[in-house]
């Protein structure tokens, strides 16, 4: 289900006895990869809310070429997704590697019992207990949106 920031306080509410993993990413063509992710994520609990990078937090941090996919598109594709419960797109208007007060709210709002990423996370490292937060290798099928661009530029 898509929501908003707002709608974050609701989904404790619904599920006060289950176990909230909130993670993020861009998630820009999807592939192989975000599902193996995904799937990793739902192993740290019940309910899985991911908070999408939008389109302009996305070209801040990988460029003016990206993302492929409008946000609207991938959070379509992300709400389809059978181990996706919620998602939202991050409302953080700072550019990326700067703290924003916005994801303390998020925790706040949601109460996660964990949050899950590829690698150290500053926006909730210094917001949640480190007992809540967990790294997730990355898929070691080497796939990533980036290197499907490249595959594609290269046949070309």
């Amino acid at each position: 289900m898509t929501v908003t920031l707002d709608d974050l306080v609701d989904i404790r509410a619904e599920h006060p006895d289950k176990k909230i993993v909130l993670t993020s990413g861009t998630f820009d063509l999807l592939h192989v990869g975000h599902l193996e992710y995904l799937n990793g994520v739902k192993a740290y609990g019940d309910i899985v809310v991911v908070m999408m990078s939008g389109d302009a937090r996305v070209k801040a941090r990988k460029g003016p070429s990206r993302p492929i996919i409008p946000e609207a598109d991938r959070m379509e594709m992300l709400d389809a997704l059978k181990v996706v419960d919620y998602v939202f797109i991050d409302p953080s208007k700072l550019p990326p590697g700067q703290m924003d007060p916005i994801h303390a709210e998020i925790v706040a709002q949601l109460q996660p019992d964990m949050y899950v990423t590829d690698g150290e996370d500053i926006r909730f490292s210094k917001v949640m207990d480190a007992s809540k937060q967990a790294i997730l290798p990355r898929s070691n099928k080497q796939v990533s949106t980036s290197n499907i661009i490249e595959e594609i530029i290269r046949r070309a």
